[in-house]
């Protein structure tokens, strides 16, 4: 399993660690990854429980969209019974 989000593609982000120093003269630095917050989740995509790799940002936006797309339904089928 890769650790990327199959969704935005979200990986590592690099930096630098960087204890002390007195203005500009940083007396050293290190290197230093920050992972991605990725989740396994099981999905149904087109009929289909899929296993993806996504990460936090996109699996709540994920979850946002379905909220809103069972409110529009329930709103269309309310109008429809009216």
């Amino acid at each position: 399993m890769s650790r990327m989000c199959d969704f935005c593609g979200k990986t590592y982000q690099q930096g630098n660690l960087v204890p002390r120093g007195v203005g500009n003269r940083v007396t050293r630095r290190t290197l230093t990854r920050r992972k991605a917050n990725l989740r396994s989740k099981r999905l149904e995509i087109n009929g289909r429980m899929v296993r993806v790799t996504i990460c936090a940002s996109c699996l709540k936006r994920l979850k946002k969209d379905i909220k809103e797309a069972n409110v529009a339904l329930v709103q269309a089928t309310a109008q429809v019974q009216a």
